[in-house]
């Protein structure tokens, strides 16, 4: 029993400081004036790696879905292979445990940034990267976000 209740007091902690550092990344966001999208690729994507309870050295790729994956093997103590060959537990709707994880991450971003994240293009195997550029240019559509980022970023647009 002891041993249980160490290894939930060392989940918990773990996941405190996910959730913090998550928070940190995303605040990052929110202050940096003018936004500048160097920064904001950095942030998001420690934002990301830290809600999967990551780090860029645990991955060892840049597939968005693959990182999804990865980060539910983590949490559930199986090998990605595992999650993929077994995530036959689907909703009524056919979603997998990946995409559902997938989606909240999306839903988390769109309620703090407040912003509407294009679903079709954020469905496709796509990689962070691209999941970040998506993030980005949506950001610069954005009436509230696009006064805030830099000279660049305006001229870019243009």
């Amino acid at each position: 029993m002891e041993n249980t209740t160490a290894d939930r007091a060392k989940i918990r902690a773990m996941l405190l400081q996910s959730r913090g550092n998550a928070a940190g990344h995303l605040k990052a966001i929110r202050e940096t004036v003018p936004l500048d999208r160097e920064t904001f690729r950095r942030e998001l994507r420690a934002y990301i790696l830290s809600k999967y309870m990551l780090t860029g050295a645990d991955c060892g790729t840049d597939n968005f879905n693959a990182l999804t994956e990865l980060s539910l093997a983590r949490s559930m103590k199986i090998s990605k292979d595992l999650v993929e060959q077994f995530d036959t537990a689907k909703s009524c709707d056919g979603a997998t445990s990946a995409m559902a994880k997938k989606v909240l991450l999306m839903m988390n971003l769109e309620k703090e940034l407040e912003i509407q994240i294009p679903a079709g293009p954020a469905a496709k195997d796509i990689t962070l990267a691209e999941f970040i550029d998506l993030i980005w240019s949506t950001l610069a559509r954005s009436p509230r976000w696009s006064g805030r980022m830099s000279a660049t970023t305006q001229q870019d647009l243009a």
